[in-house]
């Protein structure tokens, strides 16, 4: 029998694990005792990379066999983040999803987060003090303009902590490009979003001019058309640039004997158009390779096996409530009270 003390809406927790650190694997028990005291039914689902798999094999034999409700999941292949979290979070059943990283997030964010996901935010983000280079820091302003082109918003310091109702993952899954910017899918879902500030446990990462760059165009070309269409204006402003100095020619060889002034600034215009031509190359290759890619109707994982944990939360625990209806609001429709 499900107790009153505790929440009954299901939580999963969903951490990916990227490189070998005891210290991190050492915290699944203090996620698994924050899950057992705030909430009846609850789920830890780990996500390994490929290069992971022969390190940490014993280990999570082990951890199986100690740690109740621990779901194993082990990809065929490295990926990059976005499509290892959307691994975890399309395989959990929870009625709220939370993204949780080992190594930084505090286990508290975990009940913090489902009360202010059930109070109407279906979409929780944790956000904590980064710190960034000079340059980053110059070139961040350009950056968060190109990204509110394609409608990205997101709070200053987010993180990939985030905290998503039932409805709002769905709506996530449901439009089949999730894989491509998990997160970005995730702040364009159009549920309302929460903001979490927290202590990160750990220094993270300085940001850098280069990831800064990567991530915008990366975010830029997979989620929106906005870049091809800069590419073309781009285009007929060089075009319009090109006439422009076809007609200074011809006019400055009506009025002018000796033809013979201008050939700096020639060399710069045509140097300068070339420089446009192949940026603009670069872009349609960019989008060539993105059509080529889902026209493959390829899977963004595969999953090697799952396992299970071998212990259970109370072998003599029954699954069902005293009272049809629970005394807890969940304005986010989320679980069993609807």
């Amino acid at each position: 029998m499900i107790t009153a003390n505790k929440d009954d809406n299901f939580v999963s927790v969903v951490t990916v694990i990227n490189r070998f650190t005891v210290e991190s694997l050492s915290r699944l028990s203090g996620i698994q005792n924050e899950l057992d005291k705030n909430f009846s039914d609850y789920e830890m689902i780990l996500v390994v990379q490929k290069s992971q798999q022969n390190v940490l094999s014993y280990r999570m034999e082990q951890i199986l066999k100690d740690i109740p409700c621990v779901r194993y999941l082990q990809l065929s292949s490295d990926v990059n983040s976005d499509v290892i979290w959307s691994a975890g979070t399309e395989n959990a059943i929870g009625d709220f999803i939370i993204c949780f990283d080992l190594c930084n997030d505090p286990v508290s964010l975990i009940k913090e987060s489902v009360e202010l996901c059930r109070k109407g935010n279906d979409v929780v983000v944790g956000t904590t003090r980064q710190k960034h280079s000079l340059a980053y820091q110059i070139i961040r302003p350009l950056s968060g303009w190109l990204l509110n082109l394609i409608d990205y918003h997101l709070p200053k310091d987010a993180t990939t902590f985030r905290c998503l109702s039932r409805r709002a993952l769905n709506s996530v899954l449901d439009t089949g490009k999730f894989y491509q910017q998990f997160f970005m899918q995730i702040q364009k879902s159009g549920y309302g979003q929460a903001e979490l500030q927290y202590t990160s446990l750990n220094n993270t990462d300085k940001r850098t001019v280069a990831s800064a760059v990567k991530s915008t165009l990366r975010l830029m070309v997979f989620n929106s058309t906005a870049p091809l269409r800069i590419m073309s204006l781009l285009g007929l402003t060089g075009s319009s640039l090109a006439c422009l100095f076809s007609l200074y020619s011809i006019i400055l060889n009506l009025f002018k004997n000796d033809v013979v002034e201008g050939w700096t600034s020639t060399v710069f215009i045509i140097s300068l158009l070339a420089s446009m031509q192949f940026v603009i190359l670069s872009f349609i290759a960019e989008y060539l390779n993105r059509i080529l890619v889902e026209q493959a109707n390829a899977n963004g994982y595969s999953i090697i096996f799952e396992k299970n944990s071998q212990v259970m939360i109370n072998l003599d625990r029954i699954n069902v409530l005293e009272q049809s209806t629970s005394q807890t609001d969940n304005l986010v429709q989320t679980g069993r009270d609807r």
